[in-house]
């Protein structure tokens, strides 16, 4: 690691070098390490130690950046000149006013609960131990494995001329691993900021089981079905609406269901949703890529629509305050929510699973692409688990299936939500419970 101290340091000596009215500039890099695995044997170790400097300048309304790797001083000063260039070069921005100014109210997050030198320290023998536990696991039942052990120490640091200073340093581990058969396969992955929390012996269970479960699947007809989505389904299934709704642009561009609907219960009473930053029920991120503190944005509550995320672009426009969701700027999709939660309900899956006259228990989506953005309709497979219920237990494997279903839909026909709730972890941080859903439509069936 660099360290707090010299990366600001070199930041703000080269926030003072800048001609421009108004400069910001974002360091964000660290070490990342991947143990992949596949097959039942390792076939790579990887490792990464890079550093991108983003220089954003705004002469007037006029924006120009330049992105960078390096610390050298002739390097950030070649930098310099070419967001200068790119800024002079550029037509006006009418909704630019600001960069980020320094918080006023300032949230306080415990640096221990981003940062574990359990994971820091896990080296590569540290991860083929893992790998090697995993794929051991799966030759003895006659299965096939890969995945990956991966692990993160990031630096994140912003200084602009308006007086914003922010740093912090963050770990991430991740284990992941499929599970196949000839004719099935099972998926499991865990995240954590100390990679001792991830339960490798919960990860190698879910994934053998379900590979071993799903061998010989039966055909079934698409059409409504009642369904059990796990976590990894929800998230993939909700993940869409983070960009394609939940955020001012969205609104302010007119694709977002929110349009009109602000104060209106639009999703199930049993629906909260918010976003929040120092949540340690997620990988926490105590601040945006501006450098504004991350506040608790809450969506839904009880179904009924609340509020959407800003970065200082859109919050400007529309006379608010930035809610700490920019992304590295310029950015197509900023603002976005990194924190997102669902909260949960009372039960555990099992007794979801037993309320379910017939229905379907899927592991999993892959494949997902919105159809109808306005509406929320998303359309993708199954994968890795796909199983019959009938009265009240899971009975057959089912051959995979196409979805194609309206979320705003889906979140209107949740009976229930699982108590526990699980971190899936993709640059982003989604952590949802298990959901049972009436009506889900399955539009097409597959031979495999």
């Amino acid at each position: 690691m660099i360290g707090k101290d010299k990366i600001i340091e070199i930041l703000k000596k080269a926030v003072s070098r800048s001609k421009a009215d108004q400069t910001e500039i974002l360091v964000m890099g660290g070490k990342s390490y991947l143990t992949g695995f596949a097959n039942n044997y390792i076939h790579r170790n990887v490792g990464n130690e890079d550093y991108t400097i983003n220089i954003r300048l705004a002469f007037g309304k006029r924006i120009g950046s330049a992105t960078v790797h390096g610390f050298s001083e002739e390097i950030i000063e070649k930098a310099l000149k070419d967001a200068e260039l790119i800024a002079e070069n550029q037509k006006e921005n009418p909704d630019f006013v600001s960069f980020a100014k320094p918080s006023k109210e300032v949230r306080q997050f415990d640096e221990k609960a981003l940062y574990s030198e359990n994971t820091a320290n896990c080296d590569a023998e540290c991860r083929a131990k893992i790998a090697k536990e995993v794929v051991d696991a799966s030759k003895k039942l006659g299965l096939n494995s890969s995945g990956t052990v991966e692990t993160e120490t990031g630096e994140i640091a912003i200084v602009n001329s308006l007086g914003v200073e922010k740093y912090c340093v963050r770990t991430v581990a991740s284990i992941k691993n499929i599970a196949m058969a000839t004719d099935s396969s099972g998926y499991s992955k865990s995240t954590a900021v100390d990679i001792t929390k991830i339960n490798v012996e919960e990860i190698i269970k879910e994934s053998t089981d379900l590979a071993l479960s799903g061998r010989a699947p039966i055909s079934i007809e698409p059409g409504k079905y009642e369904v059990i989505l796990t976590p990894y389904a929800v998230a993939e299934f909700i993940s869409h609406i983070l960009y394609l709704s939940l955020n001012a642009r969205a609104v302010n561009e007119g694709s977002s269901f929110l349009i009109g609907n602000f104060g209106k219960r639009i999703l199930g009473d049993n629906i909260t949703m918010y976003d929040d930053g120092l949540s340690e029920e997620t990988i926490p991120l105590p601040f945006d890529f501006e450098g504004v503190d991350k506040k608790r944005v809450v969506f839904f509550e009880n179904g009924v629509a609340k509020d959407v995320v800003y970065d200082t672009l859109t919050a400007y426009k529309e006379g608010r305050e930035s809610t700490g969701h920019s992304l590295p700027q310029p950015s197509p999709y900023s603002p976005y929510p990194m924190n997102f939660v669902i909260e949960g309900g009372n039960s555990s899956p099992e007794e979801m699973i037993s309320n379910v006259k017939r229905g379907l228990f899927v592991q999993r989506f892959w494949y997902t692409n919105p159809m109808d953005p306005k509406n929320a309709v998303i359309t993708g497979m199954t994968r890795d688990g796909l199983f019959l219920i009938e009265n009240g237990k899971i009975t057959k494997p089912v051959m995979n299936m196409r979805f194609t279903e309206s979320v705003i839909s889906a979140l209107n026909n949740v009976i229930e939500l699982s108590k526990t709730k699980k971190i899936i972890y993709d640059m982003a941080s989604v952590t949802v419970p298990y959901l049972r859903v009436k009506d889900f439509t399955f539009t097409g069936k597959t031979e495999f």
